[in-house]
């Protein structure tokens, strides 16, 4: 599925059984992400302002939005090798867009300190990566997000391809961590676990109309959809600006 276009995003919070009967049945219905066969680990990190500018507007459910966040993949095995994207999450009423640009590992600490990573300022960048450059200028540079929190987790993907429509992911062994350190591809030192029980956290991405086959799923699995966000379940969990903080007016 393409990322770049509008989608609607329909996410569910499942125990890890019924996740896991979940998971066997899209995979027998879309294929899985091609040399990724057993999953792969995702490391995130998550930009806010001081005042939890965008974990409020999450909360508040505001129609126009938009979240930047660093992710880092890689395997040991080499099968998925290391690379680094700087994303910026657009959410617009129900629809939503992701908008990303690759850049080396070791860039990211410039965008960390508040700076445009000279690797984004290349005159050979596209387009796409040029928007991606004046959004991260209003966000970080004008905007002063920084880094609040890392996540990661595992993933299972099953993408319709790129001209398909459709991409369901399962997210388990969520853990965060707020002593932030530079991202490495499968760090496995994330001491805070998001939730106090093992779940699946599955993410449904459509462009267009939902298929026929998924609307019989949701019934037939009594799937409720839910909106959350493992950043903001992070902060809930362990960042006391949350709490101290008063409602921003």
């Amino acid at each position: 599925m393409d990322a770049t276009q509008d989608r609607r995003e329909f996410k569910f919070l499942l125990p890890a059984a019924e996740g896991e009967e979940f998971r066997a049945f899209i995979a027998s219905q879309i294929p899985v992400d091609r040399g990724a066969e057993d999953g792969y680990p995702v490391v995130s990190e998550y930009y806010d302002t001081v005042d939890r500018h965008s974990y409020w507007q999450k909360i508040w459910g505001a129609s126009n939005r938009r979240r930047v966040r660093a992710r880092v993949y890689g395997r040991p095995d080499g099968k998925i090798p290391p690379a680094a994207f700087i994303e910026i999450k657009h959410k617009l009423e129900a629809d939503g867009v992701k908008r990303r640009a690759s850049l080396p590992l070791d860039s990211l600490q410039e965008l960390a300190s508040g700076k445009i990573p000279q690797a984004l300022l290349c005159e050979r960048r596209s387009r796409a990566d040029r928007h991606v450059v004046a959004e991260l200028n209003d966000l970080v540079v004008l905007g002063g997000a920084r880094p609040v929190v890392q996540v990661r987790y595992d993933r299972m993907a099953y993408d319709s391809g790129p001209e398909g429509t459709i991409r369901v992911t399962f997210d388990t062994g969520l853990r965060c961590r707020f002593d932030l350190k530079p991202l490495l591809p499968d760090d496995p030192d994330f001491p805070l676990p998001v939730l106090d029980r093992e779940v699946a956290v599955v993410e449904v991405k459509t462009i267009g109309a939902v298929p026929t086959w998924l609307r019989e799923a949701n019934a037939r699995f009594r799937l409720q959809q839910q909106s959350m966000s493992k950043y903001c379940m992070s902060l809930d969990r362990f960042d006391p600006a949350v709490s101290i903080n008063p409602l921003p007016c």
